[in-house]
């Protein structure tokens, strides 16, 4: 053979060699590809998360910040509030605050602000600064005679009790002055329920943008309720990164607003017109409980046990039904839902209008009504033997947390505030009572609590 068909056929061997070694390097390359395309694809789906039902999960919050809480607390607060500029950049001021009205809720200005807690005794130095350590503006309803606030720390600055957002509530639709004070007060030890700390504060506020407001002028007295936020779960004990919701109009029906942050059609303001967001963005839960709820084919009970503790929603539901009221059948309740749970406890939070009987003009709505109403409470109660564990946890509360003694205890403490603070202007002129009547009315409130046990045991009885 001659060498150049040796040359030849050595040079064909490894040109198919080269060729296959090419076929299997481009194969590789080629299934790789595909793998890491599957895994796109697959990270690309939504995520199913294994959640569990807190049927037999006890809310467990945790007690021990009450330790040093002195129910009768009463401290003062100065604000400084300075010029600031509005996102268009134009120049707002205190005054600002007086232009706030119920039908433009668009409007509602924040300024830069100095804060400083003192006790009774103590007044901070009059000095013109401009330090912001805080923000403020107006909370509540935009057109009341004398507004409440919120103040919320900067970041880095040390609150009180690791609070660093204060509700500071005027209380104007409240004749007693007390009731979100009491309530909470009372619930504070209660098991398979967290309530919130509250606080007696006098306010004072100082104009900085006026050059001759030398001076901090006295707002009166206002009651300070615990923000509902990641700090008020992580000092409970409860998951920082569960959802959160205030009931503003919920029934426990699927609104056309109740819409997940991934859908298209999706508006938060919409949303809250319902339900506010107070911590999550994640509503698939939520859409999903309620879908269950009002599905017809389900059993309730097992519904129900899917998503919500027995003990909690008993405790709460006869939290309210001993104070009447009435209107967190729907609204001014929380919702907490731990990340790793399907479910959801109930948090009591807005207890405003649980005394207007002190008020002759009031028309007072009817609890039971209100019950009825509402696709959860009134399925609940439906059931055999369910309205029978809520008459034996109501008896449980009537006896002891709600009792004569515990009522009357608290209101003890509170009424030399009252006294003080009723007597001087601003308060003097803004009672929608008489002070003698006022302080009268607050020696009936546990007589009240055992005529809506009575009033309960009615309703039983004819249900």
């Amino acid at each position: 053979m001659k060498n150049s068909d040796r040359v030849k056929k050595i040079s064909l061997s490894l040109s198919v060699i080269l060729a296959m070694i090419l076929f299997f390097c481009l194969y590789l390359i080629n299934l790789s590809r595909n793998s890491k395309e599957d895994n796109i694809s697959q990270d690309s789906e939504p995520v199913m998360v294994t959640t569990t039902s807190i049927k037999s999960t006890e809310l467990k919050g945790n007690k021990s910040i009450y330790s040093r809480y002195n129910p009768a607390g009463f401290s003062k607060v100065y604000i400084n509030v300075f010029s600031s500029r509005d996102e268009e950049g134009n120049t707002i001021n205190f005054s600002d605050f007086d232009l706030l009205a119920d039908w433009d809720r668009d409007f509602n200005p924040i300024l830069d602000a100095y804060v400083q807690f003192a006790d009774k005794e103590n007044q901070p130095k009059e000095q013109r600064i401009y330090m912001p350590n805080a923000s403020i503006r107006v909370r509540g309803n935009p057109g009341a005679s004398l507004k409440s606030y919120r103040v919320k720390l900067v970041d880095g600055i040390d609150g009180i009790n690791g609070q660093s957002v204060f509700n500071l509530d005027k209380q104007l639709n409240d004749p007693s002055r007390i009731a979100n004070k009491l309530a909470h007060d009372l619930i504070i030890d209660l098991k398979h329920i967290t309530g919130f700390r509250t606080e007696f504060l006098e306010v004072y506020i100082r104009d900085d943008s006026i050059e001759e407001d030398e001076s901090f002028n006295s707002y009166g007295l206002y009651t300070h309720i615990e923000q509902p936020n990641k700090t008020y779960l992580r000092s409970r004990g409860l998951d920082e990164k569960g959802s959160l919701y205030r009931a503003v109009d919920f029934n426990f029906q699927l609104a056309p607003g109740l819409k997940n942050a991934n859908d298209p059609e999706y508006d938060e303001q919409a949303f809250e017109t319902v339900l506010s967001i107070r911590e999550g963005n994640d509503h698939t839960k939520l859409i999903q409980m309620l879908k269950d709820i009002n599905d017809e084919s389900k059993d309730f009970i097992e519904v129900f046990n899917t998503y919500f503790n027995e003990d909690n929603y008993l405790t709460w539901l006869s939290i309210n039904i001993l104070l009447g009221n009435v209107d967190a059948m729907s609204e001014g309740f929380l919702l907490y839902s731990p990340s790793n749970s399907s479910g959801f406890y109930f948090l009591p939070w807005d207890f405003e209008g649980i005394f207007q009987w002190m008020d002759d003009k009031s028309d007072l709505a009817n609890i039971y009504d209100a019950i009825e109403d509402v696709d959860l409470h009134r399925k609940y109660l439906q059931v055999d033997g369910n309205l029978e564990k809520l008459k034996v946890r109501i008896e449980e509360l009537k006896s002891d947390t709600f009792s004569k003694d515990k009522v009357k205890y608290l209101i003890k403490q509170y009424k030399p505030i009252l006294l003080e603070m009723m007597n001087q202007y601003p308060d003097n002129v803004l009672l929608s009572i008489p002070l003698n009547e006022q302080i009268a009315y607050l020696g009936q409130i546990d007589k009240k609590i055992l005529l809506n046990y009575y009033d309960f045991i009615k309703y039983y009885e004819q249900y």
